[in-house]
């Protein structure tokens, strides 16, 4: 992992913040709202540009965005600059409110779901080599130029099932287990060699590794970099539909059981990220290949969707909530009560992100994103 793959994630995240405020854009200009400004990221302007009244701005730190509506908030200097019959954004009528809000969460689940069918349509299902017992094969993903393994006849892509006798593909241990008892035989091996059996073409093949003592390290080295082999299996164009929305239901079942799990039982490190892990997983992914770039962008994009979802002010849910209170009853909540619900929402969700970053700034060093 790089710079690339760094400025990669940044990409990734700035887009879906876009494709979000994009949403309660697009829906404010089509329903005739007064829109003030369109912003991606905050902090001081990087670039900004002012037409029909709008000032579009692309700011520092890629991590937020705002599409500000005219008469969100009482600004007295704000109404004067305005044209005098422009409707302030909450004397709307609530079910345009409720339009325009909406419209960001929905941007990116549909944002969602259009890249999750073109990961069904391009690369389809992703399987890996397994074991009987259903757990990954150990595969050799590169073997070392004239090493020991390379003059046995060891060749990449084959399937490790036993170690000088031991079974490494019956034991149910996980995946890094395995590899542990692969590399702890190569270690206690005697340096004339040892014998690995491997699968080639559906057979199963003994190779003798000799001449394994490594003088220069001071132990046995057979040259071989251990992993796994996985493939896809393409569906079709309307099979990739179903998928598609498969998945996304998936990831929401997933997303709230997790919470609940978490409410529940209490969080641990590793269940949610914050704005450093997701970088972190997000440049993890991008090394990996194009697969796993649409597949984190898929995540991404879905998690934001549903999390402005959550009825809690100030996110999206929480104004959809109130507005469709005010749409049922026919008079809004007072504003008093929404603005102390919304201040107590800034403190829980600020102590919320201090809680997750101080959580990606550990998992960052113990290696829980590597």
């Amino acid at each position: 992992m790089g710079v690339l793959h760094f400025l990669l994630a940044l990409l990734i995240l700035a887009f879906m913040i876009f494709i979000h405020e994009l949403g309660h854009y697009t829906a404010g200009r089509l329903l005739g709202f007064t829109i003030l400004d369109f912003s991606i990221g905050f902090g001081p302007a990087l670039f900004k540009f002012k037409k029909k009244d709008i000032t579009y701005a692309l700011r520092a730190i890629p991590l937020g965005g705002a599409c500000r509506f005219y008469g969100e908030d009482e600004e007295p200097e704000v109404m004067e600059k305005v044209a005098k019959d422009a409707v302030p954004f909450n004397s709307q009528k609530p079910i345009k409110r409720l339009i325009v809000i909406f419209a960001g969460p929905l941007m990116n689940i549909l944002l969602a779901f259009l890249l999750a069918f073109v990961m069904m349509l391009c690369f389809g299902e992703r399987r890996t080599v397994m074991y009987d017992t259903g757990d990954y094969a150990i595969t050799i993903n590169e073997v070392v130029k004239d090493g020991a393994a390379e003059k046995s006849g060891i060749l990449e892509g084959d399937v490790i099932l036993e170690v000088n006798g031991i079974d490494i593909s019956g034991e149910p241990h996980e995946f890094g287990k395995k590899a542990d008892i692969i590399s702890k035989c190569i270690d206690e091996a005697p340096a004339e060699g040892l014998t690995i059996t491997v699968l080639r073409d559906n057979e199963r093949r003994e190779v003798f590794v000799s001449d394994i003592y490594n003088a220069a390290q001071g132990k046995n080295v057979i040259g071989i970099t251990m992993g796994y082999t996985e493939y896809f299996v393409p569906y079709g164009f309307f099979r990739s539909f179903a998928e598609a929305g498969k998945f996304l239901v998936d990831i929401v079942k997933t997303t709230f059981s997790a919470l609940a799990n978490g409410f529940k039982n209490g969080f641990h490190e590793g269940d949610f990220s914050g704005v450093f892990g997701t970088v972190a997983i997000t440049m993890k992914m991008a090394s990996l290949g194009v697969y796993y770039v649409i597949l984190i962008t898929v995540l991404i994009s879905m998690s934001l969707g549903i999390m402005n979802l959550l009825p809690v002010l100030p996110l999206d849910g929480g104004h959809l909530l109130f507005d469709f209170i005010e749409l049922i009853f026919g008079k809004p909540v007072p504003r008093k009560i929404q603005n102390t619900l919304s201040m107590i929402g800034i403190v829980l969700l600020l102590a919320l992100m201090v809680y997750a970053t101080f959580g990606d700034i550990k998992g960052i060093f113990n290696g829980l994103y590597s």
